[in-house]
């Protein structure tokens, strides 16, 4: 435990060097859509029969999050706020909807390849989740990573490769785990 410690402690140590290496030439504010497919799965166990069981399910997860990096640039800690919906194709037959509204806190790295800016972004989220059919909501949060490709001046297209989450639901006490992936793209403003 120790030696994680100390580990963990090291690399902490050497991520402002390493962020600030190359400041980023894009705005601070920023404002992004993404689509992409969300997979939830809902474990429970039986207390009557003791059997563990579970149920899953995957949609459509369409998204947009705007925020703000404190450095006066698009690199740095970033305080955002995010609202995303899922909804399964079966939806008109009975399949699920529902949405989540997050605040995400994260610290971007920006990285000059030629001409083009490349930001990779680690992120953790907290905020709430809700599920349409039935009103049940509870507390989410997730972590995740992504990949920004600046084009031009501010404009930007970007990978969401993983996010994975936990939402507890308060009326049930059943707690769905979640992984997410999405393709994007956003606008950098302020500089």
């Amino acid at each position: 435990m120790k030696r994680t410690t100390l580990a963990v402690a090291a690399a902490l140590s050497f991520l402002p060097a390493v962020a600030h290496a190359e400041d980023s030439e894009q705005g601070p504010f920023y404002i992004q859509g993404s689509v992409g497919v969300s997979y939830w799965d809902f474990p429970h166990i039986d207390l009557f029969a003791g059997l563990a069981t579970s149920y899953s399910w995957t949609g459509f997860w369409p998204a947009l999050e705007l925020g703000y990096h404190f450095s006066g640039r698009h690199d740095g800690f970033v305080l955002g706020v995010r609202q995303a919906f899922i909804a399964t194709a079966s939806n008109v037959l009975g399949g699920h909807a529902g949405g989540t509204s997050m605040v995400r806190l994260g610290y971007d790295l920006a990285f000059k390849v030629g001409t083009f800016e490349i930001n990779v972004d680690p992120y953790a989220m907290v905020g709430i989740g809700y599920i349409f059919d039935g009103l049940h909501a509870g507390i989410a949060a997730t972590g995740g990573l992504d990949v920004k490709l600046f084009f031009t001046k501010g404009v930007y297209a970007f990978a969401r490769p993983a996010e994975l989450g936990i939402q507890c639901f308060e009326d049930s006490g059943i707690c769905a785990f979640n992984y997410a992936a999405a393709l994007g793209a956003g606008i950098a403003l302020g500089k």
